[in-house]
């Protein structure tokens, strides 16, 4: 944090500033443009790189680790950093003539933001150009075809694609199909969790992340927190006991400390309690989706998860009174039999859990409920901040 930043955070925390100074500084979902602890990973990465220091393309690379692990978090904001030095760099001299290498274009895209030919086209001429790209009237070969026409006078390209091989998402042999359908002036980086040894693509080298060591995840949280909390909001020694559950994953550790924050929030408090920090955990399952997944769904199947979130225990005891109370919501304009259904494909793709009420002595198939698979408490604090801002 900068001395502004300091100074701005007082002047808020002497106003009566609560809990939660910065939302975004300790939302799961945000990357900081300087991610914490993960030095070595970024070395390992630009030695891929290094030959497009010279002008060449690199070696494709699949990086691949654990939910949590920093993946995205350094990939987009390296990829950041290199495309603003892409382009001719000073002459080289040499013995007949001045040579000018021109660093390769780097395109982060993600891949869940990102899942057809078409979104994909369009993100990748979105980066390229300083022009806006058409969202409607045009189609996926007009697309293709201006994204040929860019890659044949525009400089060579290294594009990130993250968070392949999910459920919602193409696998990494699908994208770089699409990628080498365009033009072979391309270099893929994938991202994902499998192994390599689990997808259908050889890439020329891996890089692997590990989970985070809980001395570098205790500086994350102090770094995120020092920003995202009010002034002592957070203890020391409740930031480890954090660090010390989360078992090395980021995602899950900012997602209990928001979760505690907000807890913290409602009950009018103006520092984090034990009691909040417990609910902060106990708010986010083991195993634990991650919240990208949740919020990249589309808007209509966030809505009912926002409202299933919502409900209480009772509400919730089974599928059939969830769905009903759900489909009755304001904001829910889809019948009960289409709010199970969908349900149903979301608890099928791995967001909510199936869990048996109790046995039926009857025929038929017993009763269920729904248990969402992702922090629910973060979730509906982030739809509603976004709802609230448009």
């Amino acid at each position: 944090m900068n001395i502004d930043d300091r100074i701005e955070r007082r002047l808020g925390y002497d106003a009566g500033m609560s809990v939660l100074a910065d939302f975004e500084a300790v939302s799961p979902v945000r990357h900081v443009d300087s991610p914490v602890g993960r030095g070595p990973a970024i070395e390992r990465l630009l030695d891929v790189f290094e030959p497009a220091f010279s002008g060449s393309l690199p070696p494709s690379v699949y990086v691949y680790g654990p939910k949590g692990s920093g993946k995205s978090a350094v990939v987009s904001a390296l990829f950041d950093r290199l495309a603003s030095h892409s382009g001719p760099r000073r002459a080289i001299q040499t013995t007949t003539r001045a040579v000018e290498p021109t660093i390769p274009g780097f395109v982060y895209v993600d891949a869940r933001k990102a899942s057809t030919r078409f979104r994909l086209y369009h993100a990748m001429l979105a980066a390229m150009s300083d022009e806006p790209v058409p969202d409607h009237g045009i189609g996926t070969e007009e697309l293709a075809d201006s994204l040929r026409d860019a890659m044949r006078t525009g400089p060579e390209l290294v594009v990130a694609a993250d968070h392949t091989n999910e459920t919602e998402t193409p696998t990494a042999a699908t994208l770089i199909d699409w990628l080498t359908d365009v033009g072979d002036r391309v270099t893929p980086a994938c991202i994902g969790r499998d192994p390599p040894d689990a997808i259908d693509w050889e890439p020329a080298t891996t890089v692997e992340f590990a989970k985070y060591r809980r001395h570098v995840l205790v500086e994350l949280l102090t770094s995120r927190c020092s920003t995202g909390l009010g002034r002592d909001a957070l203890s020391h020694d409740q930031i480890r006991e954090i660090v010390e559950w989360a078992a090395g994953d980021a995602h899950d550790a900012l997602a209990a400390v928001m979760g505690a924050a907000v807890n913290a929030e409602r009950a009018g408090a103006s520092t984090i309690r034990s009691g909040d920090l417990d609910a902060g955990i106990d708010s986010v399952p083991r195993p634990c989706v991650a919240l990208g997944r949740v919020l990249s769904l589309p808007e209509s199947r966030q809505r009912l998860l926002y409202e299933l979130a919502g409900l209480s225990e009772d509400e919730r005891s089974t599928v059939g009174v969830a769905t009903e109370r759900i489909a009755a919501r304001p904001g829910v304009d889809l019948s009960a039999s289409t709010v199970r259904r969908v349900l149903y494909e979301l608890a099928d793709a791995g967001l909510l859990e199936r869990v048996t009420v109790h046995q039926s002595d009857g025929k038929g198939r017993p009763p269920s409920r729904l248990v969402p698979l992702f922090p629910t408490v973060v979730f509906r604090e982030l739809f509603d901040r976004r709802v609230r801002t448009g």
